[in-house]
């Protein structure tokens, strides 16, 4: 028969997002190679006919792997609405051939999605969740809210995580570069960051807003026209990889007004880049954010506060330096690869797979 291995299925690396950024660096770390990790992607963009073509082939693949007994775990990666209704039919197949599978839930939205489904449909997802051999959550505030969606999940908690530098890096004196990174939508809270800009310039003159993304490009592009604030604002557009990491880099301020979060991977990545974070007290992120210790959180969409938020940590060098320490050390010790793929290997084990540990492709 073959040896069996853990098949993990998600989006493919092509595709810009936060699955594929945590998913990616598994692979990068070394995870694939020394657990023996099948990667299938159910999802490649948003054009109907490659979806269609995208998730027919990988659920014939999926089904092939099931039925010759290739597979002995598989993990998934979902998010909400059109993810979760791809990765469920998964789970159901795994469930169908008694291979036990793992439920990846990476949505900040989950609750917002369950909530909008009809009586069937809330059915089918507490079902999905009763059955996994684990539901991975992503914090605690995540692992609350899916055990009151289902109360018979067996809920684990797995961080995403991020490369942690043995030493925190030098501050720089003057802080005037805020970053923005993510995809450029309502519910990101953009509108309220650039609504807030000129409140910022009025006292701190030479900020720089750097945002850095895709999504609702023209429609950012026209209100920073409006406000006049063209010459303190630089678009990057969608950035990945080594030009993501100088765009940290160069951030004295990383800033995330979102409406809606799990766990965002670029929050966790300016913590450990020494960044200090303004951001929102909305789904997992107060779980990892003390509000005035690890960075400061608002309320979503209160744009004068965000103002203010910003300007408090470019004008005050001590509150800055004492909230990057805070927050480089708390990113170490909850969400450095050590701690989050030890994680991952003791839910392996418990479900059967004798995974050891891994050697890092890189540190």
């Amino acid at each position: 028969m073959g040896q069996r291995r853990i098949l993990m299925v998600g989006t493919s690396f092509q595709t810009q997002g936060g699955i594929t950024s945590v998913v990616r660096s598994y692979s990068d770390y070394g995870a694939f190679d020394a657990w023996g990790v099948n990667y299938l992607a159910t999802y490649e963009k948003p054009a109907k006919l490659t979806q269609l073509r995208v998730m027919s082939a990988a659920l014939w693949r999926i089904f092939w792997l099931l039925a010759f007994g290739k597979v002995s775990l598989v993990h998934m990666h979902s998010a909400s609405r059109g993810s979760f209704w791809r990765k469920s039919i998964v789970a159901a197949m795994a469930w169908v051939f008694r291979v036990p599978y793992v439920f990846h839930v990476h949505s900040g939205e989950f609750p917002v999605f369950y909530g909008e489904c009809g009586t069937l449909g809330k059915s089918w997802i507490r079902w999905i969740l009763r059955h996994a051999g684990r539901v991975v959550a992503l914090t605690g505030h995540w692992q609350r809210t899916i055990q009151s969606i289902e109360p018979a999940a067996r809920i684990t908690l797995v961080g995403n995580p991020v490369h942690v530098p043995a030493q925190l890096p030098p501050m720089r004196e003057a802080a005037k570069t805020i970053l923005f990174l993510g995809r450029m939508q309502i519910k990101k809270g953009i509108f309220d960051l650039v609504n807030a800009i000129p409140a910022v310039l009025a006292r701190v003159p030479d900020a720089h807003f750097v945002l850095a993304g895709d999504g609702e490009l023209e429609a950012v592009k026209q209100l920073v026209a409006k406000l006049g604030v063209e010459h303190a604002v630089e678009f990057t557009g969608w950035v990945d990889g080594a030009a993501k990491q100088k765009l940290l880099e160069r951030a004295d301020l990383f800033v995330l007004p979102s409406y809606f979060e799990a766990l965002p991977v670029g929050l966790l990545e300016a913590m450990s880049t020494g960044i200090p974070i303004v951001s929102t007290a909305v789904g997992g992120i107060p779980d990892f954010i003390s509000n005035e210790v690890d960075g400061m959180l608002i309320e979503p969409g209160d744009v004068e506060k965000l103002a203010s938020a910003m300007v408090t940590v470019l004008s005050d060098r001590s509150a800055r330096a004492a909230m990057r320490e805070h927050a480089f050390q708390r990113v170490g010790r909850e969400y450095s690869f050590d701690a989050v793929m030890s994680q991952l290997q003791q839910i392996y084990v418990e479900l059967g797979e004798p995974v050891g540990a891994i050697v890092p492709k890189r540190a």
